[in-house]
């Protein structure tokens, strides 16, 4: 019971004690009167205790913030300065919610300094897995020592020990904050010197080392420094009460009338039942039971750890008073708490192997990537030893390299050829692709006028016959004879099938295609696509279709019709396409 409740009086004075040293170099400056500001309030954290300052100077910092919205720094470190002002009130929450702001807003890139230290809050404000937070402080601490920032770099030592003893692994613990203390020493820094010498106080405590442990104590309490903080003074004379039985009435008495003053909740609870528990054994439960129940009226599920020991005291001086029913009553209360304190222990303790397990191999991890630059070192050595049979190595690569390459010339010079003849050939062919279809289309242009010509002078020879005819120079039977056997020839599907047998070398998909977009073109309709395709005037179709220019147009408009193109769409580009 006595080491948990040194635990929590460890904690309180690391946690309370995060503070920086005002090094300006460390921070870009970003404007003189926001850093002049920022720069007085790290002092303020380090050196004084005035909340109404340091909040009038936080409010000036957000002032500033909003005159200069585009520039993000003033805005995370004004939230920042309000978050350490906040844990400073033990304003968790507020503390929390300011610090996860800032870090999901600072420049990590631009201002790493900046981030470093938001990151650092930010990882001990957010405790739900230690050893997430311990590899956090690992990284962070080597950024502070590869800086020089020995201020800052002892407090990470200080967070990493808090977080070894809540898994209690205390020889890593003392560890680290001894060598916090060593920073702190010689940088001069007294006060957080002072607060650090009770950490290594209660961890020697728990350790079973209770001489160097009472040693360090005794020498806090003649400290300026502890009896100068009001809260480091209750929390040492506590510790002195658990260790120093003999004088434990003085230590303790004089911690109820500091806690009484100072009205801090935690340290008063704890100035109470150590109180109560001093008269138990000086055999006065009467006035044990007063200081038990001012103290158990306090508490709540976070003083689990206190709960337990009172309710058991308080049961055992209601028995020495010989009343039975109330020391039955506290005694069964006793048990309740007692079987779920002894759970949450027993989870604790499956969860602290499971931290101290994961810490240990982030350990490792850092040991073998150590190692393994330790190792690169050696072989860098060795690399220099063996420097000129690596220069021979080097210019036989480079031989090789440049053979290499000029067989890849070569075979690059012969690719280029191959494709360079392959594209010739391919043009060669296209070309003359290009003029077997220019031929086919002039033999095809010239069939076609040649049919167009016949068709007219047959077309010439019918109306010298009627003219004849009419004239009574050729019998209306021979006139008509003539005229029938010309019509026969006059306008024939002879002459198409022929320009379509021609048409169909040159062009072979074009009716496929056409009916496949088309499946309801008539076969007249084929035929003036493909006189258009060729390219024909209107009055050319209309002579090898023996028709008006007219109907030629009328026929040329219902095809754009069922062919459903646009005004803007042309019909020979269209059939030109296909």
């Amino acid at each position: 019971m006595g080491r948990g409740i040194l635990i929590v009086v460890l904690l309180l004075g690391s946690l309370r004690g995060f503070a920086e040293k005002p090094v300006s170099s460390y921070w870009k400056p970003v404007d003189p009167v926001f850093d002049s500001i920022a720069a007085v309030l790290e002092l303020e954290f380090i050196e004084g205790d005035d909340a109404l300052s340091r909040d009038s100077l936080i409010q000036e910092l957000y002032r500033k913030a909003g005159d200069n919205p585009g520039k993000k720094v003033y805005r995370w470190r004004a939230k920042f300065w309000d978050a350490r002002a906040q844990l400073k009130k033990n304003n968790s929450d507020s503390t929390l919610r300011l610090i996860d702001e800032a870090y999901h807003e600072v420049d990590s890139v631009r201002y790493t300094y900046d981030f470093m230290r938001i990151f650092h809050l930010w990882s001990v404000m957010n405790k739900e897995q230690p050893h997430v937070t311990y590899g956090h402080l690992k990284r962070i601490a080597g950024y502070y020592a590869h800086t020089g920032n020995l201020f800052m770099l002892a407090h990470a030592y200080i967070d990493m020990g808090n977080i070894l003893s809540r898994v209690k692994d205390y020889p890593k613990a003392l560890e680290y904050f001894q060598k916090a203390d060593a920073y702190y020493r010689e940088l001069g820094e007294a006060i957080y010197r002072a607060k650090n010498q009770l950490n290594i106080s209660n961890v020697l405590f728990l350790m079973g080392e209770t001489s160097r442990s009472d040693q360090i104590l005794h020498g806090l309490l003649r400290n300026p420094v502890c009896v100068g903080d009001t809260a480091f003074h209750i929390s040492t004379l506590l510790s002195l009460t658990e260790h120093d039985i003999a004088r434990s009435e003085k230590y303790v008495t004089e911690a109820y009338r500091l806690s009484a003053a100072f009205a801090n909740r935690g340290l008063s609870i704890q100035s109470e039942y150590f109180l109560g528990r001093y008269y138990q054994d000086a055999r006065n439960p009467a006035r044990a039971l007063s200081y038990y129940r001012m103290a158990v009226r306090q508490m709540d599920k976070r003083n689990i750890d206190l709960v337990v020991p009172a309710m058991k005291s308080m049961s055992d001086c209601f028995a020495s008073l010989h009343q039975t029913d109330s020391a039955y009553f506290y005694l069964n209360r006793y048990e309740h708490y007692k079987d779920s304190l002894d759970q949450i222990n027993s989870l604790a303790e499956i969860r602290h192997l499971e931290i101290r397990a994961a810490i240990e191999k982030q350990e490792m991890e850092l040991r073998q990537a150590e190692e393994r630059n330790r190792f690169r070192l050696v072989l860098a050595g060795v690399g220099g030893a063996l420097i000129l049979c690596l220069a021979a190595f080097i210019c036989y690569v480079f031989w090789k390299r440049s053979r290499d390459e000029q067989v890849k010339k070569q075979m690059k010079e012969l690719e280029n050829k191959e494709l360079t003849m392959r594209l010739e050939h391919e043009t060669l062919q296209k070309d003359y692709f290009k003029m077997e279809v220019e031929s086919k289309d002039r033999e095809l242009a010239s069939n076609s006028l040649i049919i167009m010509e016949k068709n007219r002078a047959l077309k010439s020879l019918v109306e010298e016959l009627e003219r004849e005819k009419a004239m009574g120079n050729i019998t209306p039977g021979v006139a008509s004879q003539i005229g029938h056997n010309v019509k026969i020839h006059l306008g024939s599907g002879n002459e198409w099938d022929f320009f379509k047998m021609q048409f169909v070398k040159v062009h072979p998909e074009f009716f496929v295609r056409l009916k496949a977009l088309c499946p309801t073109i008539t076969e007249g309709e084929l035929r003036l696509c493909a006189y258009i395709r060729t390219g024909m005037e209107i009055k050319h179709i209309a002579q090898m279709l023996s028709l008006q220019p007219e109907s030629v147009k009328k026929n040329r408009y219902r095809l754009r019709q069922k062919l459903q193109l646009g005004k803007e769409d042309s019909l020979e580009d269209f059939l030109r396409n296909i």
